[in-house]
């Protein structure tokens, strides 16, 4: 805890409201671009013999966060526990005796934490160019798929294409958030919430429990 102390700044704010939620719908999450894994490499780590090589912070939708403080030793520094946040101020370290508190600001891939700005990056290998080899499904729009091009881009931002088999097309372009086998598409008109299980280079979506079940492989 003394490192992440010392990177970042301490500022003093009242107590946000500790109110929980059940998170099991990660779109009922709060703060939702909050949730990842996020990343800080040191630029320049020879300039302090205390300085430090990589920070990744987690932060996940039951409120609870880690920190990995990679040290010029390449030892690990670990600090774990519960937060909470609000729109422009997050708290860590709840059940401790010293809980942190920091200003932030960011979007769906950058996170500035006391002036100190963390990126996302993807924990698998979602990102890729997919297209559908089978779409199922009880909802009806489901069974006039006839296919579907999914575009995951490092940087979360996604690209999503579906044909009807009478030639239709519909193209939604938005951002997207991860959290174990959750993926959720947000984009200006609504949002997807889907579970997702990735074999090498095949990626299968349900979409609320069965009303969608597609196959895609990679395509790059």
């Amino acid at each position: 805890m003394r490192w992440i102390t010392l990177i970042l700044c301490v500022f003093s704010f009242g107590v946000l409201s500790e109110t929980r939620k059940d998170n099991n719908d990660l779109t009922q999450f709060d703060q939702p671009f909050l949730l990842g894994d996020w990343y800080l490499v040191n630029p320049s780590p020879g300039e302090s013999p205390d300085a430090f090589l990589a920070i990744k912070l987690t932060l996940q939708s039951n409120y609870s966060f880690s920190i990995d403080i990679q040290k010029q030793d390449y030892s690990i520094e670990h600090w774990e526990g519960l937060f909470t946040a609000n729109e422009d101020t997050i708290i860590l370290g709840l059940n401790s005796d010293e809980p942190q508190v920091y200003s932030y600001s960011g979007n769906h891939n950058m996170l500035n934490l006391n002036g100190v700005v963390f990126t996302k990056a993807l924990s698998n290998s979602l990102a890729g160019i997919w297209s559908s080899v089978s779409v199922s499904g009880d909802d009806k729009h489901a069974q006039d798929i006839a296919r579907m091009d999914l575009i995951l881009q490092p940087d979360f931002v996604f690209t999503f294409r579906v044909s009807s088999s009478e030639g239709s097309e519909a193209i939604h372009s938005g951002v997207y958030y991860t959290e174990d086998d959750h993926i959720v598409l947000l984009y200006q008109d609504g949002e997807h919430d889907a579970t997702y299980t990735l074999d090498q280079d095949e990626l299968t979506l349900e979409v609320e429990d069965g009303d969608m079940f597609a196959v895609l492989n990679r395509i790059r």
